[in-house]
């Protein structure tokens, strides 16, 4: 009965508050649209950590599946691969693992598919085997790889991805068999796999590692470079799992030839915290700027419920003195506020149910778990949760005044509506909170935007300008061999220098800025030095180019020569090492003609002859320069199938150039790209571009909505002050007064929000330190910048109250007192 009683009472109130905002458009208009803007932007947010973070992966008993990896613990090297021969000694002698499987440590790499005679670009995942079987992942369609499929002779067969599936082959469920040809090997498809299954990230294609060819540099690299995949027996802990890895290293290392890198210990991660990688802070950062707009917005409503109490105090005094409850008045408040965020979560999930679909297209495409993104009824549910808990915030100052106040002063102003000292200075902190909550919120954007800027111009110590790639697909025939190889990519770059448009032509391995090395070297040896100095030097990104690698790419050689046409497989091994290398290696002496070799001093590698010294470059990572290892394609590894082209000319004329020129040495090579430097680049920002809008749009909303909040309570303090600004005028004000008078309590505000804020900046900005490259957290600049915005709103939310100000008439004020 006493439910029934409230819920009545209750549903009474909301269709008195609907009447009430109905008869005042404007108000319930404006109070809608506000919290509109932060609910959409919250909404967003939560679908994007919803999906990636939060929504379980497609796969059996999640919280059981770990990914391990080894690390040398250097500044330049924090990952270390297992191996498949690891993964089945570890699989033979592990204890606390159920089932263990491999999966490239690189993730994905580019692989070509033909698709109606076509050479299309697919991103394919080395697997071994058990993969799936430790995953717990059934197929949508067809079957997964099995242990039987990765095993010497096998047929090569691969499983698709739901998006290739639906891209190239229209979703057809006879897929499963068709012959398909990988990298021009005929493979048979076998299966088609959830669409949430996104790991590695960005994944296209798995095959199993020994479906590479058993001959060359990428089938070796294919079983070597694989981290270890296991399910963990029930009840096992990581920290068990570490401790047993780590001692099965140990045991390893201690039955390796002695040239094999020491020292290794074991890195245990969750499966969940490995496919998502490091996106978490991100969008962890961005869900936090998105509820601190959604809390100015509020705090601007529960500014304007004020107000609009304020206006019906007397109203509000009568009915409490014919004997209306507090908990009435309150409870009215409240449904007042619930019918203004009903509205609001209607509207904001109208807008954020398009932004998503419209930020789809934004999404970079590294971002890990895109296809788990969607517009579901959890979102729903959690802005129904967060309109409500927005209620109760908005109502909650709003609903103290309205019970604190004092019914003799009221009923004996004769109706006028007088306003208190505590409902003024609730006005005021409120005003003085959505100001500091739009400081820290413009603070951080504006690092992420000062990271974006630094990152976009920083000099990566190469020729950037007038760099053009172009990605073949050289047909298997013509590069068997390391010597066929070699010989087509000379073919190539001859015929592609005798245009008189290009400078200088290099094919590449990796080409710049694509996140990485080629390579790592954990340890190398300088000739003469003991195992502890060998164990003391950093570890190399290790790069195989062409001998026109330097002119092309526009790296400077400092000391020596860069490598030529004659240095070649039974000529003296030779290296080209990078500054950096240089001054820890060999510190004041010239490097020119020293020898290294990789591994320990007791390795069985051969020694390589400095020839030459090179300025340090960010190569592989934009972020920073790594020590770099240069060697001779001609006596390492030939696997070039991009090339690097320096040439003024415009980007179509280099096109049909290339595929030209490149067709006259072989009719069966592809041309898939022509990409300028800048596009490249630009790709690999995509995602610190991305954090950077979104955060850029969060705090143009919370720069927006304190502004609008500044102006209302200005506003009404112009309204309440109107008698005494007629007074000022009557006795000689001048209008410069009455405007300083005005301004400076709108700057008075704002000042103490900035203070606060500052203080809430210094706090939060360490928590985005991650996420900045070139700026600190603590950057008097953008600190400053973010200031100036906010005194700068200040100023302009005043501009309109100052007016009003200004030209109110003394004497009709004096006359109504």
């Amino acid at each position: 009965m006493f439910w029934r009683r409230v819920v009545e009472d209750f549903g009474r109130d909301l269709r008195l508050a609907s009447r009430n905002l109905w008869r005042a458009p404007a108000f319930a208009a404006a109070a809608i649209a506000t919290l509109a803007i932060g609910i959409a932007g919250t909404t967003v947010m939560f679908a994007l950590v919803h999906g990636v973070l939060l929504r379980p992966l497609p796969v059996h008993d999640q919280d059981r599946l770990i990914v391990a990896w080894k690390e040398l613990r250097k500044p330049d090297l924090a990952h270390y691969s297992f191996g498949d021969v690891d993964v089945e000694r570890v699989a033979r002698d592990s204890g606390l693992l159920l089932t263990v499987a491999g999966v490239s440590s690189h993730g994905t790499s580019q692989s070509t598919i033909v698709v109606r005679g076509e050479p299309v670009h697919v991103m394919a995942a080395p697997v071994t085997g058990r993969f799936f079987d430790v995953l717990g992942v059934r197929p949508l369609i067809g079957r997964t790889l099995d242990a039987d499929d990765d095993v010497e002779g096998a047929e090569r067969v691969l499983v698709l991805s739901h998006g290739v599936w639906q891209r190239h082959y229209g979703g057809a469920p006879d897929v499963i068999g068709r012959q398909i040809t990988l990298d021009e090997s005929p493979f048979t498809i076998v299966g088609v796999m959830p669409r949430e299954l996104d790991f590695p990230a960005g994944v296209e294609v798995w095959r199993t590692t020994r479906s590479f060819s058993t001959r060359g540099a990428f089938g070796d690299a294919a079983r070597r470079e694989v981290d270890l995949v296991a399910r963990l027996q029930p009840g096992v802990t990581i920290e068990q799992a570490t401790s047993e890895l780590a001692a099965l290293i140990r045991h390893y290392e201690a039955d390796a030839p002695p040239a094999e890198t020491r020292g290794l210990t074991p890195v245990v991660r969750p499966l969940a915290e490995r496919v998502v990688g490091n996106v978490r802070p991100v969008l962890l950062a961005l869900l936090a700027a998105a509820g601190l707009v959604l809390l100015i917005a509020t705090a601007n409503v529960a500014n304007l419920l004020l107000m609009r109490g304020e206006a019906r105090r007397a109203e509000v005094a009568v009915r409490a003195a014919l004997g209306a409850r507090r908990s009435a008045i309150v409870r009215q408040v409240f449904a007042e506020s619930l019918v203004l965020t009903g509205g609001a979560a209607g509207v904001g999930l109208a807008v954020a149910w398009w932004s998503l679909r419209g930020l789809a297209a934004w999404l970079p495409s590294m971002l890990p778990r895109v296809e788990s993104v969607r517009f579901d009824p959890s979102v729903v549910l959690f802005t129904t949760l967060l309109a409500l808990v927005t209620a109760m915030l908005a109502s909650l100052t709003p609903a103290l005044s309205s019970v604190r106040l004092d019914l003799v002063s009221q009923l004996s102003s004769g109706g006028r509506s007088l306003s208190g000292p505590a409902t003024r200075h609730g006005r005021r902190a409120l005003v003085v909170a959505q100001v500091a909550l739009a400081v820290m919120v413009v603070a951080v954007a504006g690092l992420l935007a000062r990271t974006m800027l630094y990152l976009q111009t920083v000099d990566t110590g190469f020729a950037t300008d007038r760099l053009v790639f172009v990605d073949l697909v050289l047909p298997r025939a013509a590069t068997e061999g390391r010597g066929r190889h070699r010989q087509l990519l000379d073919d190539i770059v001859a015929r592609l220098e005798a245009v008189p448009v290009v400078t200088a032509v290099a094919p590449l391995h990796v080409p710049p800025l694509t996140g990485g090395a080629s390579w790592w070297v954990p340890v190398f040896t300088a000739e003469g030095q003991s195992v502890d100095q060998a164990a003391a030097n950093p570890a190399l990104s290790l790069e195989s180019v062409h001998a026109r690698h330097f002119e092309t790419i526009g790296i400077p050689l400092t000391r020596g020569r860069a490598f030529s046409d004659a240095d070649r497989d039974g000529t003296l091994p030779v290296a080209i090492v990078s500054e950096d290398v240089a001054a820890v290696v060999w510190p004041g002496i010239d490097p020119v003609g020293k020898r290294l070799k990789i591994g320990g001093p007791d390795s069985t590698d051969r020694w390589y002859t400095v020839v030459g010294v090179a300025g340090t470059v960010r190569y592989g990572d934009i972020t920073r320069s790594h020590p770099t290892l240069y060697l001779p394609d001609a006596q390492f590894i030939v696997s070039a199938e991009v090339l690097a082209i320096r040439t003024a000319a415009p980007l179509s004329v280099v096109a049909t150039v290339a595929r030209d020129r490149i067709r006259a040495v072989n009719a069966d090579i592809h041309v898939t790209r022509v990409t300028p430097f800048h596009e490249a680049r630009a790709g690999l920002l995509a995602p610190q571009r991305f954090n950077a809008l979104l955060l850029g749009l969060f705090g143009a909303a919370a720069l927006l909505l304190a502004a609008i909040g500044l102006y209302a309570v200005i506003a009404a303090s112009v309204r309440q002050r109107d008698r005494e600004i007629g007074i000022r005028i009557a006795l000689g004000a001048t209008a410069a007064h009455v405007r300083r008078l005005v301004l400076g309590e709108s700057l008075r505000l704002a000042g103490a929000g900035v203070l606060v804020g500052l203080a809430g900046a210094v706090a939060t900005t360490h928590l985005v330190r991650g996420l900045l490259h070139g700026v600190e957290p603590l950057d008097p600049l953008t600190l400053s910048a973010a200031v100036a915005g906010l005194l700068l709103a200040a100023a302009l939310a005043a501009c309109i109250p100052m007016r009003q100000a200004v030209r109110l008439n003394p004497a009709t004020l004096l006359r109504k007192g």
